[in-house]
């Protein structure tokens, strides 16, 4: 199996939110990566479950909005569907965190 680099993964906390958790897996020449970030007024969580490759195009593979359980839900479907039969499981990431987020340069390398 292929596995991509390991990459730092950014984040900036809008006010009003946190994260929650971020979780990636491998697959095959690609990866997986879940975010979900809790909305602090109301507990929500939003959630959304990418696949990436090495050429970073991406396909949205769930997206939703619910509670901790309705994530923990997706990425359980999600690992038991397209990381178990490959070996692989999800794992938990800590990401870093930008104090300020600039459109015009997006990707904080560059």
């Amino acid at each position: 199996m292929q596995r991509l680099p390991e990459q730092d993964i950014y984040v900036y906390e809008m006010p009003g939110e946190e994260v929650h958790k971020i979780l990636v897996g491998d697959m095959d020449g690609k990866r997986l990566k879940a975010f979900a970030k809790k909305e602090t007024a109301t507990g929500e969580i939003v959630f959304k479950v990418i696949a990436e490759d090495a050429h970073h195009k991406t396909e949205v593979l769930t997206e939703g909005r619910g509670t901790a359980a309705d994530f923990d839900r997706e990425v359980n479907r999600l690992g038991e569907e397209l990381l178990k039969p490959l070996g692989e499981a999800w794992r938990e990431v800590q990401p870093k965190y930008l104090s300020h987020f600039n459109p015009k340069h997006p990707c904080p390398k560059h």
